[in-house]
């Protein structure tokens, strides 16, 4: 069963006065500033301003520099913070071949039980390049040897 980790906090914030085209490299340097995982959210704010809730979920021990990295990166004033209890499913890092490509493949477990495979999707598109084949025939064949592999 999924262990509970109770150490990580949720952060939030409202921006309604930013160019929408930053939210990518918002979310990349928040990931690679440690952040479990970030997302975007559309919103309608007071007298219908449209406008985007960040969402940051991290481990609390980076607080600082998540923060930091929101205050940097957007044009917040101001940021909420939430604990969060996170549950997190075991993990097995696999890995099937298509066509001679090595497509990286995420299997989770609960209690020994396989519950869910998911193949790296980066990994499907650079083997769709290099194949010269559409990145949906790459994504199929890959699933299927993904759910083919022993438990």
């Amino acid at each position: 069963m999924a262990e509970p980790q109770t150490n990580h906090v949720q952060y939030e914030t409202n921006i309604d006065d930013m160019d929408p085209r930053l939210w990518p490299e918002v979310i990349a340097t928040l990931l690679d500033a440690g952040a479990d995982d970030a997302w975007v959210t559309p919103i309608v704010m007071k007298k219908g301003r449209p406008a985007f809730t960040l969402g940051v979920l991290c481990d609390a021990g980076l607080g600082k520099a998540i923060r930091s990295t929101i205050y940097a990166e957007t044009t917040t004033l101001g940021i909420r913070e939430v604990p969060v209890t996170k549950y997190v499913l075991d993990r097995k890092e696999e890995s099937v071949e298509v066509d001679g490509h090595t497509i990286s493949v995420k299997s989770a477990f609960d209690g020994g039980q396989l519950l869910n495979r998911s193949v790296e999707w980066d990994d499907v598109v650079a083997a769709a390049k290099e194949l010269g084949r559409p990145a949906k025939d790459v994504l199929a064949q890959a699933s299927a040897l993904a759910h083919a592999l022993p438990q």
